[in-house]
């Protein structure tokens, strides 16, 4: 007697064709829509969507769909040397007729002029070839045969500079024992705007608290804006300048950082006394010193 697992799927053709060698039944993988460029030195997010333009007009057989795409596999190449891929193949999974998903790859740009760069989308699917029923009709023996599909389809991506942020001045002191209140002006030089920017600070000695506004901004190419931060510096902090590490936080995007040259000055009235005081007294005693010389001459000469 034969057992009920007789109905399993066995995989008995693994043959390779291309896309062109589909039949009129198969499935039509495409792809729909792309999103996303690449960004000069900054790692990037391509958003590749997939979608299976085959009919669905053909009966099922068994209940199992020809034109169904089984076990998508998807991989992003790109034959420059200056493009790494940083993202492996993509697992899409199973595609019906009239269905569609989306792939995201990771890709970092450098060492290249803006503009438009090919790449390619490498995939691999299986689709059912046919299907071999033998033995008894009460229990047949029922084996699905499926054949690996391989395609390449040609991409294209925009290679830009991005938004490029650079501190053109610091606004504002830090005073010893206080919370000081400092501007940061950042200005735009790249070729697109900084959107949901936000200025991140991270607190390092002397200052022994700092944080940001959380209110995110924008910043146009060429344009410049102040970001807001405070800090709080220790009390027995030695006037001076100072770093403080930030990161520039694009959205939810990627990060650069930004060191920070912040200067810590006593605002009391009495710091700029003292050192006033000593360039008196130092200044008095010269002028003294002078005078007594000079007398203690002319007491010589009336004495010869």
């Amino acid at each position: 007697m034969k057992p009920l697992a007789a109905l399993a799927i066995l995989l008995l053709l693994t043959a390779q064709s291309s896309g062109e060698d589909l039949q009129a039944d198969g499935p039509h993988l495409e792809v729909s829509s792309t999103s996303g460029r690449l960004v000069l030195d900054r790692p990037s997010v391509l958003t590749i969507e997939l979608r299976n333009n085959a009919s669905a007009a053909s009966e099922p057989e068994l209940g199992m769909q020809k034109a169904n795409a089984h076990w998508i596999v998807a991989e992003l190449l790109c034959a420059d040397d200056r493009i790494k891929v940083l993202s492996g193949p993509q697992v899409v999974g199973d595609l019906a007729p009239g269905m569609s998903r989306s792939v995201r790859f990771a890709a970092l740009a450098e060492g290249m002029q803006k503009g438009i760069c090919p790449l390619e989308l490498h995939i691999s699917f299986s689709r059912l070839s046919g299907i071999a029923v033998s033995g008894d009709e009460s229990l047949p023996d029922v084996v699905f045969q499926y054949e690996d599909i391989a395609q390449e389809m040609p991409l294209q991506f925009s290679v830009v500079q991005g938004p490029d942020l650079r501190l053109e001045e610091v606004k504002g002191v830090a005073t010893p024992g206080e919370d000081s209140e400092l501007q940061l002006l950042l200005a735009n030089h790249g070729d697109e705007p900084a959107i949901g920017l936000r200025v991140e600070p991270h607190p390092r000695a002397p200052f022994s608290k700092a944080e940001g506004d959380f209110d995110p901004m924008r910043i146009d190419p060429d344009g410049i804006s102040a970001a807001r931060i405070k800090v709080q510096t220790d009390e027995n902090t030695t006037p001076g300048y100072y770093p403080l590490p930030c990161k520039i936080v694009y959205g939810e995007g990627p990060s650069d950082d930004l060191a920070v040259l912040i200067l810590v000055q006593n605002d009391s009235p009495l710091y700029w006394l003292v050192p006033a005081a000593v360039l008196i007294v130092l200044s008095g005693g010269i002028l003294f010193a002078e005078r007594f010389l000079q007398a203690k001459r002319k007491l010589r000469r009336r004495l010869r």
